[in-house]
């Protein structure tokens, strides 16, 4: 592909979109440097200031990574969440093949510290392992009054959650998490099926109804390494600071 410079398409955003093909088409493969700014500039007939652009947006998106006094390799595929979505719709929209395996599944009565915000006797408890090409991703465990699913049972909770409670007519309008960083330790080690180190991130989330009822409680735990969470943040007037 020759980049066309009377094209009303910025010369920068075709050169970000031939580089992303070339790694999509596996001319550069995971782990590869790409070529130099340098290169890429005598390659393409660019300015260098076009080329760090492109691969500014590149790095910024997390499909490169640049190491000093290395260069610019291509990252693994990460799953990134923008919106509130399910685990499901995120990763069929970017095209992953995913699976779900259900480890924990059960009733119970309803712990205390969930007492204050969950007002029903019982609940299940369900902890489901999220994965990505037969990577574990996510490690979930979600909190629901068995009043609100009707019949469940370990098949349906091998598809989307979401999807499944859109059945029995529920919609949730929102999230109200908290995302912290945690430690491994061998209890995660051990349901990541990890030896070494991994970073995790913690996202804790009541998830809520638009008529205002707290639907389910979430706890999840990302592999940050594979998983990216973006948060926007809205003043009231709609506009991000």
């Amino acid at each position: 592909m020759s980049i066309d410079k009377s094209s009303p398409i910025p010369v920068y955003y075709q050169l970000k979109e031939e580089i992303r093909e070339k790694i999509s088409n596996s001319f550069w493969k995971v782990g590869e440097c790409i070529n130099s700014e340098r290169e890429l500039s005598e390659e393409y007939g660019v300015s260098r200031m076009t080329v760090r652009q492109a691969l500014g947006d590149l790095v910024q998106e997390g499909l490169l990574v640049r190491e000093k006094g290395k260069g610019t390799f291509v990252c693994e595929p990460k799953v990134k969440q923008r919106d509130m979505m399910s685990f499901s719709e995120v990763a069929n929209k970017l095209g992953f093949k995913h699976s779900t395996e259900v480890i924990e599944f059960k009733k119970m009565k309803t712990p205390i510290e969930f007492s204050d915000i969950i007002m029903f006797e019982e609940i299940y408890k369900i902890v489901r392992l999220r994965l990505i090409d037969e990577v574990i991703v996510a490690v979930e465990t979600v909190y629901i009054p068995t009043d609100y699913c009707g019949f469940i049972n370990e098949d349906l909770l091998k598809g989307s959650l979401y999807q499944l409670l859109a059945s029995y007519g529920y919609e949730i309008e929102r999230s109200e998490s908290e995302i912290q960083a945690i430690l491994i330790d061998d209890y995660y080690k051990k349901l990541f099926r990890v030896d070494g180190q991994i970073p995790l991130l913690k996202l804790s989330s009541n998830n809520i109804t638009k008529d205002n009822k707290l639907l389910f409680v979430e706890e999840s735990i990302y592999r940050s390494d594979k998983y990216t969470l973006e948060v926007n943040i809205l003043t009231r007037e709609g506009k991000i600071r």
